[in-house]
């Protein structure tokens, strides 16, 4: 590894740190709320998405760090666990400043596992069945470090309209 490409891994690290400083991504949005938005920003360089359900880390990631907030339509997540419901897990990328969800226990150990990923935490939880239009999928971008998540219908649209675009499969139901 070049001196160069460290300096670059060092520094995208201790970015994404401070994004996530004093609010993790396993922290409740709001003491009081039983759900929160899941919301979507486009990270620096358009590099990867970022998503949040806490609005005060997704203010730090606009103000301090030049992501962008979308206007993706998604939906919510809750707060804290409940029935039928199953933990979304916001990973890292340690090659660039992307982003990934995963609600699959067995997938998340193996993206760790690659040592590709950082585990940043639980962003909220989901359903493990639900309306079919609130439904998550993964997607992500063809030969680079890029991921993002759409309902059904954003998901469609993207994979007709956004060329490069491929899926990875559901990741649970949003509220």
């Amino acid at each position: 590894m070049t001196t160069t490409r460290f300096l670059a891994i060092a520094a995208l690290s201790a970015m994404a740190a401070s994004v996530a400083v004093g609010a993790p991504a396993s922290a409740d949005p709001a003491p009081t709320a039983r759900t929160s938005p899941l919301i979507e920003l486009v990270t620096p360089k358009s590099k990867g998405f970022f998503y949040t359900a806490n609005p005060a880390e997704a203010r730090r990631a606009v103000q301090k760090h030049g992501f962008k907030r979308t206007p993706t339509p998604l939906g919510r997540v809750a707060a804290k666990p409940f029935s039928g419901g199953t933990a979304l897990y916001r990973l890292r990328s340690t090659s660039a400043m992307s982003y990934i969800l995963t609600a699959d226990p067995a997938g998340l150990k193996k993206l760790i596992a690659s040592g590709k990923f950082v585990n940043e935490g639980i962003l909220g939880y989901v359903g493990k069945t639900g309306d079919p239009a609130k439904r998550i999928w993964r997607l992500h971008y063809d030969n680079q470090p890029k991921w993002r998540i759409a309902i059904t219908a954003h998901k469609d649209s993207i994979l007709r309209n956004e060329p490069g675009w491929s899926l990875d499969g559901p990741s649970g139901y949003l509220q």
